[in-house]
């Protein structure tokens, strides 16, 4: 992760992601609650690869977001996945690769 005053950077050999601040006059009129509420109608939904469910359920848990519990999960082409959000309430797919070690991607 790179972060300045005006973007952070999320990278790995997968995936990049840049989110860039929004402007404060804009900034200081959003409220979130606590619980966030969730924001299931939006254009965009990221997925992330993980090495474990079970662990990225705690670590975001830790971190004011959540994910789904493991009766929410299911199976794909080579993954696991479940869905989730994060501390504002954006839903975001998190995924394990399966047993036989095949890819988690996004785009599996």
């Amino acid at each position: 992760m790179v972060a300045d005053g005006g973007k952070v950077v999320l990278e790995s050999a997968e995936f990049l992601l840049v989110v860039h601040a929004i402007p404060k006059e804009i900034a200081d009129s959003i409220s979130i609650a606590s619980p966030p509420e969730l924001r299931t109608n939006v254009p965009i939904k990221l997925f992330f690869p993980v090495a474990s469910l079970a662990e990225a359920r705690d670590k975001a848990a830790s971190l004011g977001g959540a994910l789904y519990p493991s009766d929410k999960e299911w199976g794909g082409r080579g993954f696991r996945a479940c869905d989730g959000y994060d501390p504002e309430g954006n839903i975001v797919q998190l995924r394990e690769s399966d047993s036989q070690g095949a890819p988690g991607s996004p785009l599996a």
